[in-house]
């Protein structure tokens, strides 16, 4: 939802960063890389209960990811592969974030496997509405926005990052919040279907 509403609201920042990328050669391909990569270190510092840097690198990682795009659009250079690789690799990043909570605090594994969980169903929706839904954004394919996105994942992170004694409270609020949007997601879609036939 923050990434719909008020992502056209700091797109002249992220134009000018962008503009400094595309000056330094980087492809919106090698930026995507760069935001996994920094993404898997923040993780890997999530486990080593190092949470001050790691969210650090979280917020790096979700800026490169936000930069990939931009540059992209600016250069001419969206492709399908691309958005591909960006989608999988975000799904990476939050795999991993999981992984790293779960070496730190291991005692709320069922609320880690609910998370996953619900990542399967949103993105399995997010890939049915950006197939059967024209796309009329600037995206590469239909982005289906929906109550949750990537910017509320990385609070949700850095929240539990900050306050590790409500992780439990923080993934339960956003598990059930996550599985609100994919339903909704998943009504629509269905009755885009039923109304198509």
């Amino acid at each position: 939802m923050i990434d719909t509403k008020l992502r056209p609201a700091f797109n002249r920042f992220f134009e000018k960063m962008a503009e400094v990328m595309i000056k330094m050669n980087c492809t919106p391909d090698q930026i995507t890389v760069i935001a996994f990569i920094l993404g898997v270190f923040a993780a890997i510092l999530t486990a080593g209960k190092n949470p001050v840097i790691a969210l650090a690198l979280l917020w790096l990682s979700g800026l490169m990811d936000v930069l990939d795009g931009t540059v992209a659009r600016l250069t001419k250079r969206t492709s399908a592969g691309g958005a591909l690789l960006d989608l999988i690799l975000d799904r990476m990043v939050e795999a991993a974030m999981i992984f790293g909570f779960h070496y730190w605090m291991p005692e709320y594994t069922w609320m880690y496997l609910f998370f996953l969980t619900g990542v399967i169903f949103n993105f399995s929706t997010f890939l049915a509405a950006g197939s059967l839904y024209q796309n009329l954004g600037e995206k590469s394919i239909h982005y289906d926005s929906g109550l949750l996105e990537r910017t509320e994942t990385f609070i949700f992170f850095s929240l539990v990052l900050i306050f590790p004694h409500l992780t439990f409270y923080l993934f339960l609020i956003f598990n059930v919040l996550m599985f609100v949007t994919g339903i909704g997601r998943f009504y629509g879609i269905y009755r885009f279907g039923e109304q198509s036939n």
